[in-house]
C-alpha cells in the first residue's frame, strides 16, 4: 500500500479517474491494469458495492462499484467506462470506474494529506484547478 505521507513528501505519480462527476486517483503503483468492463459473476451476501467476481488472466478476481462502494447512487456506465484492476498484498481487486482520465505527475506543493486519518480518501491533490481526492486502497477493499 502507497503511504499518503511519502507522497505527499516526495510527489510521484497517480492514475486519476472520474467517478458521479468527480476526480479520484491510486498511486501509480497500486495499478497493475484498465481493462474493459468483463462478464462479473455475481457472489450472495455480499455487501451492495461488491459486483461479484471476474476471470482476470486466470484469477478469480473481487469487483467493487466505486460508486457504491462511495455511498453515490448508481448511474449509467458506457463504452468509456472500465475496471482499474489493483492489487494490495498480493491480492488483486477490480474496481468499476466512469472513466479513467489520466497518469498525472504530482509534486509535493500540490497535495495534503486529509486530517481524516482513517477515511477512504487519504489525501488530495490539487493541479489544473481540479481537486482530486487520492484514495486508500486498502480501507477502501477492506471496510
Amino acid at each position: 500500500m502507497a503511504d499518503i505521507k511519502e507522497f505527499a513528501e516526495h510527489g510521484g505519480q497517480a492514475l486519476t479517474f472520474i467517478v458521479g462527476g468527480d476526480y479520484y486517483a491510486f498511486v501509480i503503483s497500486e495499478v497493475t491494469d484498465i481493462i474493459e468492463i468483463p462478464p462479473v459473476t455475481l457472489i450472495p451476501k455480499t455487501p451492495d458495492y461488491v459486483l461479484g467476481i471476474m476471470n482476470h488472466r486466470g484469477k478469480a478476481v473481487p469487483v467493487m462499484d466505486l460508486r457504491l462502494r462511495l455511498g453515490l447512487p448508481e448511474g449509467e456506465y458506457d463504452e468509456r467506462s472500465c475496471i482499474i484492476v489493483t492489487e494490495i498484498n498480493s491480492l488483486p481487486y477490480g474496481i468499476k470506474v466512469d472513466r479513467v482520465s489520466d497518469v498525472i505527475r504530482v509534486l509535493p506543493e500540490q497535495t495534503a494529506v486529509s486530517p481524516a486519518e482513517n477515511g477512504v480518501v487519504s489525501g488530495f491533490v490539487t493541479q489544473d484547478d481540479k481537486r482530486i481526492s487520492m484514495l486508500n486502497l486498502d480501507r477502501l477493499v477492506r471496510t
